[in-house]
This record gives C-alpha cells, sequence and structure tokens, in this order.
C-alpha cells in the first residue's frame, strides 16, 4: 500500500522473469512498489504472498491514455522491464509503448527512468562471445532493432534515464558475480549470462545512484569478482 514516508515506484513489464526479481528487489529495500500489468488477477496469482504489499494499474502500454494515468500517480521513479520479442522486420511495440511512457513522464511524472535493456543495442552492438553475437544477428535481430529505437527515445529525452544492458537473462546457474562496463567491452574473461535477480540488484542500485543517470550500463557474469568501472 502507498504511505507518504517511502518512495513510489512503477514498474512496466512486472510481471516477467526480470520484472518480479525487480518488483521482490524493490519491496525487500522498502519501496511502494505499483505494478503496471494487462491483467489483475493474473498480476495476483504470480505475486501470491506479496498482493497486499502491492498497488496494481491494469491497462495496455501502448494506450497513452492509461500510461498517463498510471505514471501520473507515482511520485520517484519509472522502471521498465518490458520485453517485446520482433519476429518481422519493422516490429515496434516496445518502442510504441517507451514513447507513451516518456510523454507521460514529460508532462507530470517524475523524471527518474530505467530501462533494462539488452546487449548488442547502442554501443554495446556486437559484444559478446561468438554464440551471444550470432543470437544477436539472427534470432534477436528484429527484437534488438526494436530495441534500438527504444534506446533512442529514451536517450534524446530530458529524462534522468538509466539503460541497463543485460546478457542471457538466467533463473538459475548463472555466475555468482558479475561486471558492469559502459563503452568498449572489458578484455578479461566473462561468462555471458547473468542471473534476473543479479539485475534487479543492480537496477536498484542504479536507482539509487545519482551517478547512473544517463549512463548505459552493461552488464554480465563474470567466473572471478570484480569492481565495476562504470555503474
Amino acid at each position: 500500500m502507498q504511505t507518504k514516508n517511502r518512495k513510489e515506484i512503477l514498474v512496466f513489464g512486472a510481471t516477467g522473469g526480470t520484472g518480479q526479481a525487480i518488483v521482490h528487489e524493490a519491496l525487500t529495500r522498502g519501496y511502494g512498489v505499483t505494478v503496471f500489468v494487462r491483467n489483475i488477477q493474473h498480476a495476483q496469482h504470480i505475486f501470491n504472498g506479496k498482493v497486499s504489499q502491492l498497488n496494481f494499474c491494469e491497462g495496455d502500454a501502448l494506450n497513452a491514455d492509461v500510461v498517463q494515468q498510471a505514471v501520473a500517480s507515482r511520485t520517484h521513479a519509472v522502471i521498465s522491464a518490458m520485453g517485446v520479442y520482433q519476429s518481422k522486420r519493422g516490429g515496434d511495440d516496445l518502442t510504441k509503448a517507451t514513447a507513451n511512457i516518456l510523454h507521460a513522464m514529460n508532462i507530470n511524472g517524475p523524471k527518474r527512468f530505467l530501462c533494462i535493456s539488452s546487449i548488442g543495442v547502442g554501443d554495446s552492438r556486437g559484444q559478446g562471445d561468438f554464440i551471444t553475437r550470432m543470437i544477436q544477428k539472427t534470432v534477436l535481430r528484429f527484437t534488438l532493432a526494436d530495441k534500438k529505437l527504444q534506446e533512442a527515445a529514451i536517450q534524446n529525452s530530458n529524462l534522468d534515464w538509466t539503460l541497463i544492458r543485460p546478457s542471457r537473462l538466467m533463473d538459475q546457474g548463472a555466475p555468482a558475480q558479475y561486471l558492469t562496463w559502459t563503452g568498449q567491452q572489458p578484455v578479461q574473461k566473462l561468462v555471458w549470462s547473468i542471473d534476473r535477480a543479479q539485475v534487479a540488484t543492480l537496477t536498484l542500485d542504479c536507482l539509487e545512484d545519482d551517478n547512473s543517470i544517463r549512463q548505459a550500463i552493461n552488464v554480465t557474469g563474470t567466473p572471478v569478482a570484480s569492481t565495476a568501472d562504470a555503474a
């Protein structure tokens, strides 16, 4: 439930694997959380045991009016963990939904926006091991094209944005350590997968760190403890 004594955040894509991890991490840190979902009953089933701690907003992120209503009630930050797989060239649902969020935030919402993107977008294009690069060029080529447009819209906004670009997302079995960087890929051994819970931790860390504002942060697993050069 919303209170006057804690910061409120709105999470899009909350019922996806990464979105769920972000919601749980935010609740653990004491945030008030509203989840924007297509179906409240389905979301309540997913968040069974946490329902009383959450506010729910039902709608389609492609509906600009509904998004504006949801964003207008938040006072601190918006996080997007939306993911839309594109199987055909020109698909841009993710970009359109994000544009609705950006527009709503520019009108009357908070200025802090964090978005889960992907390795292979922007200046991280071509990064990764051989398999990761091949997946980027084949299976995910149209999805990453949509994410590229999404990132451009975010970076051209006047919001205090942070982009987080994870490698292959896993629910378990990913390395225990991870490394973040901006720009050029580090010259060291990396493991090209990361646990969704680690992405959630990084996302909330970035929310609480103004140094991450207007940064595109790449992240993946590493077999040894490493110090991030940017985050």
